[in-house]
This record gives C-alpha cells, structure tokens and sequence, in this order.
C-alpha cells in the first residue's frame, strides 16, 4: 500500500500581516459569541424563563454580526459545554454522597 504525506497546513508567518488579523479578529468574535450563548443558557435554567423572544441563533447573529454559519457553530458549542457541566456536576454529586 502506497503512503501519501502531504499537508495542507497554512502557517501564519507565511500569510499576509492583513489577513492573519482578521482571521485573529473573527476568532476573537466567535469565541465572545460562543462565552455570550453559553452565559444566555446558563441564565435560562437557572430563571426557568426564556431570556430572548427570538431562537438563540437570531439572537447571536444579530448581536454580533455573525453570518449563519459562524452563530450556529457558537450555538452548538455552547450547547455541548453546558451538558458537559451538567454531566460533571452529576458525577461530582455522586462522588460526595
């Protein structure tokens, strides 16, 4: 069998000074939507209310200008943390007792 190596990698001291800051500035804003959809989850269970009349991702996308791509990814992200902490919590409860 015939091995391949190729790589796609791109590294940053290869790309244009422009570039690398806006791909630096698009990851920043994702990472505040993705801190700002978890925080909105949090605040749901714990009020036991919906926060927003729209679906988070509207929500998401509005507030940060996010296309529907980026804003669903935060969506989801911020989804599987937030079952995460509930699993963990659970197994820590079962640890005390």
């Amino acid at each position: 069998m015939k091995k391949t190596y190729f790589s796609q990698r791109v590294y940053k001291h290869t790309l244009p000074t422009a570039l690398v800051n806006e791909l630096s500035h698009v990851l920043h804003i994702f990472n505040q939507a993705k801190h700002f959809a978890f925080q909105t989850l949090v605040r749901e269970k714990r009020w036991s209310r919906n926060l927003h009349e729209e679906s988070l991702q509207i929500v998401l996308k509005k507030r940060f200008g996010l296309n529907d791509y980026y804003a669903n990814s935060a969506r989801q992200e911020a989804i599987a943390l937030f079952s995460a902490v509930k699993e963990q919590q659970t197994l820590h409860l079962q640890q005390i007792d």
